[in-house]
């Protein structure tokens, strides 16, 4: 149950009050006890549960009362900022935190813009956490006018008005008595993030943390040993926009050989789903018992220097077989502009130490290639 402070003051006088001598003290009337009891009682209440705040103009105010302020994009507008508590029980005790707050009096100069929000303590400098145990930013994003939950806003909900938003935090850290300071931000909007904001949707153009296409989800996971999710994966991306090699397909698929070394083997002859990375990583590095010379030219140096739309270079790699063949099969090849005739991946023939393991687009089978040959190749990540 949410409970709201309110702040309505008892009145109080403090006029001087001639004390008299009596022969006995008298004991004050239990009416007379009770009524003072409460009052005192009602003061204790209001400065342990409402505790006094300020925000960025310095102006001291009380939770349940707004502030009067301004922020880049409103110009000359006032905004109305008004943070409000609710009481969180825990094993039969609690504590009053810091659970939404209300924005008002938004002019249309804030369309396209993100707010950004903190509370701070009154000693130190450092923002507290709000929500999600750790979150020290709510974003809230006005898009063309609507209010949604902004980038890293995971957590958190949005209520929109006309000119006006709530932001509510699902789990409240900032205890109400520690909440000192609240200051509020314009800034140019970030886009949602598919991996912090926990909007990923597969087959979405684009929609990939890294700019690429999601096409495989495992809500179970799945290992990628060496990636940044490792054993505990759960999306692979396709790359969609063009890498740093020169020679491109549609501005997207790079034409290159299976490696810069085209006779030696690398080692990787593992053609599993989830060992892509491991493979690449193989490819890049050299192999004294082979003799293999690590790729400075072919399929996986194009992997290794790409870093999608979030620089994210190192983590993208040249897919195995099995999870190109799992690429050749995706209902989104098409939209996402995979139409070469073949495509590398980072499987090698370990008959044959001049071969590489590609896919056939048209057939959708495994194909067992010269390593010179140029090969079309489209760059993976897991996460």
């Amino acid at each position: 149950m949410t409970y709201r402070e309110e702040n309505d003051a008892a009145d109080y006088y403090d006029d001087p009050i001639e004390l008299i001598s009596q022969p006995k003290r008298k004991k004050l009337s239990s009416g007379l006890a009770l009524i003072l009891f409460i009052i005192s009682g009602g003061l204790f209440v209001q400065t342990t549960l409402a505790a006094n705040i300020s925000l960025n103009s310095g102006s001291a105010v009380e939770f349940g009362q707004g502030i009067s302020m301004t922020a880049a994009c409103s110009g000359n507008s006032v905004l109305t900022v008004t943070p409000n508590s609710t009481f969180v029980n825990v094993s039969g005790s609690g504590s009053h935190y810091l659970n939404t707050i209300t924005v008002s009096g938004i002019p249309s100069t804030c369309n396209g813009a993100d707010f950004n929000m903190s509370v701070y303590d009154s000693t130190t400098s450092n923002a507290l956490a709000m929500f999600n145990s750790t979150s020290k930013v709510a974003v809230v994003y006005s898009n063309a006018g609507t209010f949604e939950v902004g980038h890293g806003g995971s957590g958190s909900t949005v209520s929109s008005g006309s000119g006006t938003f709530t932001v509510t935090f699902g789990s409240p850290a900032a205890l109400a008595s520690n909440v000192s300071r609240i200051t509020i931000q314009s800034s140019s909007h970030v886009p949602a993030n598919c991996i912090d904001d926990g909007v990923c949707v597969v087959g979405a153009i684009g929609g990939g943390p890294g700019g690429g296409t999601i096409f495989y989800y495992s809500a179970a996971g799945f290992s990628a040993p060496g990636t940044s999710c490792n054993l505990s994966c759960h999306y692979l991306e396709w790359n969609q926009t063009a890498g740093t090699v020169t020679n491109q397909n549609m501005g997207v698929d790079a034409f290159l050989r299976w490696s810069s070394d085209t006779s030696n083997l690398a080692g990787v002859t593992s053609t599993a789903f989830g060992a892509g990375y491991a493979n690449t990583q193989k490819m890049l590095t050299n192999n004294g018992a082979t003799g293999y010379t690590a790729d400075t030219s072919g399929a996986a140096y194009g992997a290794s220097r790409y870093g999608g739309t979030d620089g994210s270079v190192g983590q993208w790699f040249l897919p195995s077989y099995e999870e190109l063949l799992l690429m050749s099969q995706s209902s989104y090849r098409t939209a996402g502009g995979l139409s070469g005739n073949y495509y590398w991946s980072s499987s090698e023939d370990a008959t044959n130490s001049s071969r590489g393991i590609g896919v056939d687009w048209g057939a959708r089978t495994s194909i067992a290639w010269t390593k010179n040959a140029n090969f079309y190749t489209r760059y993976v990540r897991a996460f």
